[in-house]
């Protein structure tokens, strides 16, 4: 069954268009392929709790796509993509199940004004040609974050600090896209371990954290005649970008 259809840095080699996709549900739930290969595919994918957790996110978070199951957690479908439509103005993919013996939720989310249905499990090749499918602009439309001396320019996957370039891998770039784009907030450490390594167990996902979060701020502070990192840890609780 075929999908139904109504950001990268300098220094990596992949996709030359990356799309952030916001999910109201762990990847695993829905996609047979890994995190990394949807990165290799040019897609971005950030999990959240819920959908309403989404909701929240949409206030600072900038998406190109949002991808939700037919029965989202937290709200009702109809309500789901008539916000998101409102608020953020970006394309709603819906997850079918591909075994249901009808098609009563692929009815219901078109209803609803879904832009795509793709059927589950799916693979990455299959987001990245439902993507593709959706008419999106060769760019991505979301504004650059700056906080400061970084630069985060969104559109055309690239970071600065302190006026030098930083080379960052797809996902360290999101990471600190989520954490700057939140300043001065704290972004949570379980936060951060739900949505960039959603599946493994939660001491697993705090230590790839933790590790990407070194990785980072090592960037950051070579860039930097100070040596230091714009990245704040506050103990306990979890990670900003400091407002200088």
């Amino acid at each position: 069954m075929s999908p139904v259809t109504q950001d990268a840095p300098r220094a990596a080699q992949g996709p030359r268009t990356f799309r952030r996709v916001a999910g109201t549900t762990a990847l695993r739930e829905l996609c047979r392929d890994t995190d990394r290969q949807l990165i290799s595919a040019g897609v971005d994918y950030v999990a959240h709790r819920d959908a309403a957790e989404l909701l929240v996110a949409l206030a600072s978070d900038a998406p190109d796509v949002v991808l939700t199951p037919a029965t989202p957690s937290g709200v009702s479908l109809d309500a789901l993509v008539s916000t998101v439509h409102q608020w953020a103005n970006v394309p709603v993919v819906v997850a079918i199940d591909s075994a249901a013996i009808d098609n009563a939720d692929a009815q219901r989310a078109l209803d609803a004004g879904a832009n795509a249905l793709l059927p589950t499990p799916f693979t990455a090749e299959e987001l990245r040609r439902c993507l593709m499918g959706l008419g999106l602009p060769s760019s991505p439309h979301a504004p650059a974050v700056i906080v400061g001396d970084l630069h985060i320019d969104t559109a055309a996957h690239l970071v600065s600090y302190a006026g030098n370039d930083v080379r960052l891998t797809h996902r360290e770039f999101s990471m600190l896209h989520t954490i700057a784009s939140r300043a001065p907030r704290l972004v949570s450490a379980h936060d951060l371990a739900r949505q960039f390594s959603p599946d493994v167990d939660p001491e697993a996902g705090a230590r790839a954290v933790r590790v990407m979060i070194g990785s980072i701020r090592a960037k950051l502070g070579a860039a930097s005649e100070s040596g230091l990192s714009p990245i704040e840890t506050v103990r306990g609780v979890g990670y900003r970008v400091r407002v200088e």
